[in-house]
């Protein structure tokens, strides 16, 4: 007779978090696999720490991703448990926005992760908020070299510029002791 039972590893013994993704338009794109964010969360043994992720389908400013902690002594659904959303880029930003989420963002969202583990009920008795933002440096370089067409009327060699954008992933760290702070932003 065949065993017909699922093999239970370590990764299914693990509670899952609640998951929500919303469909996006066709000009945005989430920053982050849902695979990547589980794996970095794996790692750092702090993925039994988060209750909830959602993927919501809008922008939200230069928010990427953030985190928020509930006081543990209110009575809703969220108290004392993490809340992760990962809100949706520009389609032509998705790569180099991951790629700092990887190697910047990730790091920080599991130590701090880690803080929420470890901390007493004294923390825990405020809303704690990590919030992500990717924020665009525009670069400007001038030039006096003289280029086809950079010459104004008179004959003067204009300036000519290069612009390029930079991206890099800026973290926020906010407490509070209201608990409407984490409302369902």
């Amino acid at each position: 007779m065949m065993n017909t039972e699922p093999e239970i590893t370590p990764e299914t013994q693990a509670e899952s978090y609640s998951f929500s993704k919303a469909k996006l338009p066709k000009e945005l794109n989430y920053p982050l696999k849902r695979s990547l964010l589980d794996a970095a969360l794996r790692s750092a043994s702090v993925y039994q720490t988060v209750w909830f992720v959602r993927y919501l389908g809008r922008r939200n400013g230069n928010t990427v991703l953030n985190a928020h902690i509930g006081p543990e002594q209110y009575s809703d659904a969220a108290a004392g448990r993490v809340m992760l959303t990962v809100w949706a880029v520009p389609a032509k930003d998705r790569r180099v926005t991951e790629d700092l989420l990887l190697n910047q963002g990730l790091p920080l969202l599991c130590k701090w992760l880690e803080r929420v583990e470890s901390e007493g009920n004294a923390w825990r008795g405020f809303v704690h908020s990590l919030i992500f933002e990717r924020i665009v440096i525009r670069c400007r370089a001038q030039s006096s070299k003289q280029v086809l067409g950079t010459k104004d009327t008179t004959g003067h060699v204009l300036p000519s510029f290069t612009f390029c954008n930079s991206f890099v992933i800026c973290a926020s760290y906010h407490f509070s002791s209201s608990p409407n702070f984490i409302r369902w932003m």
